[in-house]
């Protein structure tokens, strides 16, 4: 069993939290579940190939260096898969629901429903030789108090996927409304490319010639052509979310020593920006992210430009855009309402 960058939340269907009555107060659905590939990119080098990937066993993202004029993923020097990592999971349920982690001490009791994925939909067979167990945090100190407001804001990641088609190495132009997010305030739009063919773990692949940009409520959101380089992508997600460990170490040497890369011998992939091997699917983390911060009153566009490739397209010629929002919502106890936070 080998995981993509989501690790072994991969396995996960939806996770939800709900009060005593039944209402749902936040989730991540199969969907949403993409944005834990990005925060398990956002922990440092060291972390990635010691405890942190033991435990989430995302795919390896860490770099080794042996020596002052040698660098090889971690991977290549250890092999490590799954299999000797161990076969125990942890799923970190607070960091999956931003709710949780508003919320310090909890006292008005939470359902918690975790629903795990159909063997047939993963492409391979798990089973659980053990029940799986939770782990709670209990408050033993009476001094601690409770969380005592009535109101708590949030963000909850909502998804949604546009669909691109048209030939092969040609452009391709959509400009396309984003209904699922009018009338919410949205704060971070995340975006990327799983292709629609040769891309088993759904991996973020860079596109040539991408261009992206937003329109929200008659006005256009970023100056400059909008981001229209991988430069420009990189800087906008490490700002506007957090630095991100990805391992750039292998475009770089493509373009400048004429190597062939950092190679994951578990998965068979270089990780290069170089698609004109069988085994090259371009970069494998083009995460994309836009600061929006913003009531959508009237509509939020999308204007995209891409050049679909000649190899991992389907005959047609076809792309999946995937999208990550974060939008804002309220939830009060008392009541039990949740709401759009304005």
């Amino acid at each position: 069993m080998y995981f993509g960058h989501n690790g072994v939340y991969s396995i996960i269907q939806k996770i939800s939290v709900e009060n005593l009555d039944g209402v749902e107060i936040d989730r991540l659905d199969y969907q949403g579940i993409h944005i834990m590939g990005l925060r398990l990119a956002q922990l440092s080098n060291s972390t990635e190939f010691a405890v942190g990937r033991q435990l989430s066993q995302q795919m390896c993202n860490s770099v080794f260096v042996p020596s002052y004029s040698q660098t090889v993923l971690t991977e290549e020097h250890r092999k490590d898969d799954a299999t000797l990592m161990g076969n125990s999971i942890y799923i970190d349920i607070s960091a999956m629901l931003t709710y949780l982690q508003t919320r310090q001490v909890i006292d008005e009791g939470l359902t918690i429903q975790v629903e795990f994925q159909d063997p047939s939909v993963l492409g391979f067979n798990y089973s659980f030789t053990r029940p799986p167990c939770l782990a709670v945090d209990y408050v033993l100190n009476p001094d601690i108090k409770v969380d005592d407001a009535d109101e708590y804001g949030f963000l909850t990641i909502v998804p949604d996927r546009l669909l691109l088609t048209g030939a092969a190495e040609q452009p391709i132009v959509r400009n396309q409304r984003l209904q699922s997010y009018f009338n919410q305030y949205v704060r971070n739009l995340y975006y990327f490319n799983i292709g629609r063919a040769n891309n088993r773990y759904q991996l973020p692949l860079s596109r040539p010639n991408e261009t992206v940009n937003l329109t929200i409520n008659g006005m256009k959101l970023l100056n400059l052509q909008g981001i229209d380089t991988s430069a420009k992508k990189l800087m906008y997600l490490n700002d506007m979310s957090a630095k991100t460990n990805i391992t750039h170490y292998s475009s770089y040497a493509d373009g400048l020593l004429s190597m062939l890369g950092l190679f994951n011998p578990n998965t068979g992939l270089f990780y290069s920006n170089d698609a004109t091997e069988a085994k090259h699917l371009g970069s494998l983390f083009s995460y994309g992210c836009i600061r929006v911060d913003k009531n959508i009153g009237q509509d939020m566009i999308l204007e995209y430009q891409t050049t679909l490739p000649s190899e991992g397209a389907d005959v047609n010629g076809s792309d999946t855009l995937v999208f990550l929002a974060e939008i804002g919502r309220k939830y009060n106890k008392r009541t039990g309402v949740v709401s759009y936070l304005g």
